[in-house]
């Protein structure tokens, strides 16, 4: 199936903070957040017609930071998460991609490892619940 992959703007922030409730229930970035990120930043959706992944991302002349990726709860298991991934890949080729993770999170840093993410560090306590943060990185495809 193929999926159709936009650039998500201010307009699409009610969906963004319904998405956020779904997939970071009691960690939801909040609406001034997210208002501040689509003014400042970029973000991604990738669905059919529907979005079921989004991602929001900081571009740097350099180097690409997801801040946030997320599909949603009745699209997961399906690889849509990964598709989003590669989209973005080839969006922005030449730079390197930089992340953190949860390290309970054990399907998303498979899924980071898959696609060519390396683990730089680990974080302890760097979440409000005591959690440890797992950094990557992943270097451009020369």
């Amino acid at each position: 199936m193929s999926l159709s992959f936009r650039n998500l703007g201010e307009g699409d922030l009610n969906q963004i903070l319904d998405w956020e409730e779904s997939c970071f229930p009691g960690e939801t970035w909040t609406e001034k957040m997210i208002q501040t990120h689509l003014e400042f930043h970029v973000a991604f959706g990738i669905g059919n017609p529907e979005i079921q992944c989004y991602a929001l991302v900081c571009e740097t002349p350099w180097e690409i930071e997801i801040f946030r990726i997320a599909t949603l709860p009745n699209f997961r298991k399906q690889g849509i998460a990964k598709q989003m991934l590669e989209n973005l890949f080839q969006k922005f080729p030449k730079k390197e991609f930089f992340l953190e993770v949860k390290e309970s999170n054990e399907p998303a840093i498979k899924l980071y490892l898959s696609v060519g993410f390396l683990e730089l560090e680990r974080r302890k306590k760097y979440y409000p619940d005591g959690s440890t943060a797992v950094l990557m990185k992943r270097n451009p495809i020369e």
